[in-house]
């Protein structure tokens, strides 16, 4: 074989093995490089937004916020203009219900099928009382010298507390949602109330302000009208928040007559079994979960030296900063939403509610007005 076909054969065969191997190699790293995932920066996105254990849903401050009656949304109204508005749980698809405005708006009450309110005014530093009905964007002003008005939740009725400045009498009474067909309940003694109707009941309870100087005196009465009941006398400024069976009242109350310290406990609806959980809160900072098992709750810090509990709280002497936990009333054990290092600014929270299927829980911060959510 001559030389040159010798060269010829020998440069075809390095041609073919480097063909080879490269073929060899393109192959295995193709295949490694499809075992990395490529970075989707709007994936990350959405799971970072996701995993926000707080996050806002309204850019404004809010009055009454609920979960809406087909529990995928949020209601509230507008603090600004008492328009009242929408939103889904994102914060997402805002809209208007009811573009009514509603001028010095400072609170209002759901009627329990959630399509009516009571809703207060205060100008001058002077309360007015409301029915309103958003579909027909229908406001009827209830009679003056009224400072307590709640809706019964087992009827399209409201409880109140009127002052007669006349006979200087104060009672507590039942009437239709625009004040008509109204019935005295019972005769009352001292000047803040606050009423609750029993769930599943129908009976009503009733109790003096939590005031850190007055003991207080918590009550039942039939709502159709009877003997006042007392649950009980125990401790000073106490509030109640009952369970969603009516079983089980939550209370908050001060250490001692002027004390500087708040505590919460539960008792059952006879005002027996009275159990300390040896937590630091106001019921106003709590919620109960649907089974009566668990309490949601926000747990204030920051609260000055020397402030006289509830009432200083109550008068907005001072904000909280708050973390976020939840207790078993059975156990007593308490667990944390999130840790504190995970709560990027100060809430003061207040207006605690969750969803249905309780994986998202409300509530409004004091110290801005809007909502916030976490998810739990």
């Amino acid at each position: 074989m001559s030389v040159l076909k010798k060269i010829f054969f020998l440069s075809l065969f390095l041609l073919i093995v480097s063909v080879f191997f490269w073929g060899v190699y393109n192959l295995s790293f193709k295949n490694k490089s499809a075992g990395v995932p490529v970075k989707n920066t709007s994936a990350t996105k959405n799971s970072a937004t996701a995993n926000e254990k707080i996050t806002p849903l309204s850019n404004e401050a809010v009055i009454a916020p609920i979960v809406s009656s087909d529990g995928n949304n949020l209601e509230y109204l507008s603090a600004q203009t008492g328009q009242l508005m929408q939103v889904d749980f994102y914060g997402n698809e805002k809209k208007t219900i009811s573009s009514k405005n509603i001028s010095h708006l400072t609170a209002a009450s759901w009627s329990v099928d959630k399509t009516k309110l009571i809703i207060q005014t205060t100008k001058n530093n002077s309360p007015a009382f409301f029915f309103y009905d958003p579909s027909t964007e229908m406001l009827v002003p209830l009679k003056n010298n009224l400072d307590e008005v709640v809706w019964q939740t087992n009827a399209d009725r409201i409880l109140y507390k009127y002052y007669d400045p006349q006979s200087k009498l104060r009672t507590l009474n039942v009437a239709d949602p625009d004040g008509s067909h109204w019935t005295k309940l019972v005769d009352l003694d001292y000047k803040n109330l606050s009423i609750a109707q029993i769930p599943r009941t129908g009976l009503i309870s009733f109790w003096n302000s939590g005031d850190a100087y007055l003991q207080t005196n918590f009550q039942s009465l039939p709502v159709i009208g009877g003997k006042a009941k007392t649950i009980s006398t125990t401790g000073f400024g106490a509030d109640y928040l009952w369970s969603n069976s009516g079983d089980w009242a939550l209370v908050s109350h001060s250490d001692a007559q002027g004390g500087f310290k708040t505590g919460l406990g539960i008792m059952n609806a006879n005002g027996g079994e009275y159990r300390n959980l040896d937590i630091p809160t106001f019921v106003s900072k709590c919620v109960w979960s649907k089974n009566d098992k668990t309490v949601y709750y926000a747990l204030p810090g920051g609260i000055p030296n020397n402030s006289v509990l509830p009432n200083d709280y109550k008068e907005s002497k001072f904000q909280t900063t708050d973390t976020f936990w939840k207790v078993d009333v059975s156990t007593g054990k308490k667990e944390r939403l999130m840790e504190t290092s995970n709560i990027g600014k100060q809430y003061d929270a207040d207006q605690l509610f969750l969803n249905s299927s309780e994986s998202l829980l409300f509530f409004v911060n004091k110290i801005d007005g809007k909502l916030y959510k976490i998810t739990l």
